[in-house]
Parts: C-alpha cells; structure tokens; sequence
C-alpha cells in the first residue's frame, strides 16, 4: 500500500470514527462514479473505515477482504426519495400501519419517527434489490373520513434512513415537511385547492410570525393563531431553509402555484408527482425546485395528470430540472427497488444513461443533503455490484455494502424459495411425540 493510500486511511478513520474497521478492495469493476471522473470501464475501489478513500486503475493497495468484480457493474446504492418505510409492513393491515393519523393528530409536529421499526420485512427486501437509503414520510389518506374532518394539509416531520436494519440506522432527522396541494390537497381542505393552498401559505406565515415573536406568544402575549405552537415549531426548519417542504402536485396549474409559494416564503420546495412537470419544465429550472416522479406514469388516472407522459423525466433533465424517480406508485414502499427500473424507462424515452443513474442517487442526496450517491473520495461507501446494467430489468445486485459493511441478501422470499425449491433439506419435523 503506498503512502498515500496510508495517510488517506488514517486521515478518514480521523474524520469519520473507526466503527468499520474492514479495508475492501473492489477490484476491476465497471465503475458509474457519478462524480467528476464519470464512468470508467474497468476500476477499482479501495474502502476503509466505511468511506472511499481511492477509486482508479489498477490500485497498488492490499485490503482484509477482495472482491473481484471482473465483469460486474459497480453503482452508488439507490436512494429512495420517498418511502414509508419502518413505518408499515401491510397497507390494508391497519395494525401493522404506523404512517398516517387522522383526527387532531394530523399535523406538520407529527413525528412519525418513534413507530420507525428497523426490522421491517420490507427493509432487506429492497436492500436485496439495490437500495441503501430512503427517506421516510408520514401521509394523510385524503379519503379518510378524519382527515378531511380535521381539514389539515401537513402529512409532518420525515427523517432518513440506512437500509442494515440496525436500531442506530436513522441517518438523518427533519429532512423535509410534507404537504398536499393540488388535488390532494384539496380533498383533505375541504374540497377546494384554493383551501389547500391557502391553509400552507397561513401556516407559513403564522410560522415567520412564530420565529420573530416566540417568546410573546410562548407567554401568551400576543394575538390567538390559527396553528397551535408544536405545529409552528416544526415549521421551523421549513422556514429557515434547513429542511425542504414536499409538496404533492400533478397538474401543471398547481405547479406553477407551489412555486409562487415558495419564493413568496423563499422555502427549499420540493415537488412530488409533477405528471405534467414537463409543461412548465423552464419554470422549475428557473426556480431551482427539484422533482420526485413516478418515471412510469403515463396515464391519465386523474384530471390532474391528463398530461402525463413517459419522457417527462427526459423533458424535466432536458430543461435543467434536477430529477429524483421514486418506484412506481402503487405499493411503493413494498417496491422501491423498482425505481431502477422506472429508470430505465425513462432512458428508453429519452433520459441519457447517466442522468437516470443519478435520478435514483445523487439527485436524491442532493435534494435532500443525504450522504451518498456518488463513487468518489471520502464519499460514503453505500454501493451495488450488479450482475449487469442496473437499469435493465433482468439483472441483480450480487453484492450491497451499506457505510463500507457487506449486507445479508437473504429476505423472507428468498426463505421461501429455498424451502420449496430445496424440500428435503433442513425441513425436519417441527414436533413428534
């Protein structure tokens, strides 16, 4: 190992803790880097102390574990950019449901993060499928008869996730406030987006008023809000440009409406759905507002999205729109992994290769200031070797290290596989008298 390679290893385990003390060495992969150094055909990867120190040709280093990627594609791990999960195992299972609240619990102070169960079935799952991080939110069902009731447009706090099942693995807290506009919005305020939107625009603004008078209106000196103070308090980082405001919109109109919010309040706006997204593309390139979309959603399902179509992602890009592809929306939680697959979609409509790779990892962080999603030095070692390209549907991850740690591909349908596929093997009988 040369000296660099040396003090590279010794200033990292410096900077970041000395928790993964494993050195691996990838050896002779395909390489996306999604960095500055692009894609390189054949490279290798040194990691130490759960970071990149090195990424090049033919490394002169030695490692405790090697592992020949000769012929195998090497990719930053997936970020989901919305999940819920830890929060839910079965939809329909109201029991096994922890991610929306109705009544009076509706709110942007709703913390969802004490449900968070990192031994969800749901987690090695993706994890099997490629995916490494993910960003959790809470939601409200705008047909649920309590929250239309309660007439609130903040679904709350999300926070982030590693995708090793640990108890520790919450990455990071209040990333983002989620709200509704659009139709959604409009279901949950009382049937109107106007309602919608003006119930957001009070909310932040009662939030500004909060920040500059906390004190007065802690002690009660100060007029009666409409939002009560947990509500406004968890408005916080939204108005301080610490954490992102989510928001749900389709239809092109309600786009251009949450843009004229936002630089009114000048909060981090994120858009989630944008089907026709591709309509005011200049718009959101101008604004800076990233998207997070369903790559595969083309049809029209709701007036909302008369206009979608499949090369939105490549419209979006194309305009300099920075673009997340969430899995597809139905059961999307259970199939995250699957938004590789949306990207790769997207590519055959358009999308260059590279901005799709990025489309489900470094955008991701990027929008929600995440570690990962790039192959670089000092970069946080969450990758995939693929069997093949990522974004084609037959391939698969061979191997996922989470912060520099090799991660179990075993899930509970891979269980299942072997016990049916393999009967005569380790299936005794569980009792006999």
């Amino acid at each position: 190992m040369n000296k660099l390679v040396v003090f590279y290893i010794l200033a990292l385990g410096l900077c970041f803790g000395s928790a993964q003390a494993e050195t691996i060495l990838i050896k002779g992969a395909k390489v996306h880097t999604l960095s500055d150094k692009g894609s390189l055909d054949t490279a290798d990867i040194l990691i130490a102390d759960g970071r990149i120190v090195q990424v090049g040709s033919s490394l002169d280093a030695s490692a405790e574990r090697v592992i020949n990627a000769s012929g195998k594609v090497v990719t930053p791990g997936i970020i989901a950019p919305i999940s819920e999960l830890g929060l839910v195992e079965i939809s329909a299972a109201s029991t096994t449901n922890d991610h929306s609240v109705t009544g009076e619990s509706i709110g942007s102070a709703f913390n969802p993060l004490p449900a968070y169960n990192p031994k969800s079935t749901l987690i090695p799952f993706n994890r099997a499928g490629g995916v490494t991080s993910a960003v959790v939110f809470p939601s409200i069902s705008p047909w649920d008869g309590g929250a239309v009731e309660a007439q609130r447009v903040f679904a709350g706090r999300s926070f982030a996730i590693k995708l090793n099942s640990e108890f520790d693995s919450v990455e990071a807290r209040d990333v983002a406030q989620k709200a509704y506009l659009g139709e959604a919005g409009a279901q949950l305020a009382g049937g109107s987006r106007a309602s919608a939107y003006a119930k957001v625009e009070s909310a932040l603004r009662e939030a500004l008023e909060y920040r500059e008078n906390r004190s007065a209106i802690r002690r009660g000196e100060w007029r009666q809000l409409d939002y009560n103070l947990a509500d406004l308090e968890a408005l916080q980082p939204v108005v301080d440009g610490k954490a992102s405001l989510v928001v749900t919109a389709n239809r092109a109109s309600d786009i251009l409406a949450a843009l004229a919010l936002a630089k009114v309040f000048d909060v981090k706006l994120v858009l989630l759905g944008a089907a026709e997204g591709w309509m005011v593309a200049d718009q959101l390139a101008e604004a800076q507002v990233p998207v997070v979309i369903d790559a595969i959603n083309n049809l029209p399902i709701s007036f909302s999205s008369l206009g979608a179509r499949l090369d939105n992602a490549a419209l979006l890009t194309k305009a300099g729109v920075k673009v997340a592809i969430s899995g597809p929306d139905y059961a999307a939680t259970h199939n995250l992994y699957l938004s590789r697959q949306s990207a790769g979609n997207a590519v055959a409509h358009g999308l260059p290769y590279e901005a799709a790779l990025k489309s489900i990892s470094s955008n991701v962080a990027d929008i929600f200031s995440l570690d990962g999603g790039t192959l670089e030095t000092g970069a946080v070692a969450d990758i995939v070797i693929w069997s093949g390209d990522p974004l084609e549907v037959t391939s698969y991850p061979e191997q996922v290290l989470i912060a520099g740690v090799p991660q179990s591909l075993v899930t509970r349908s891979t269980r299942l596989r072997d016990r049916y596929s393999k009967p005569s093997k380790g299936h005794k009988f569980g009792y006999r008298h």
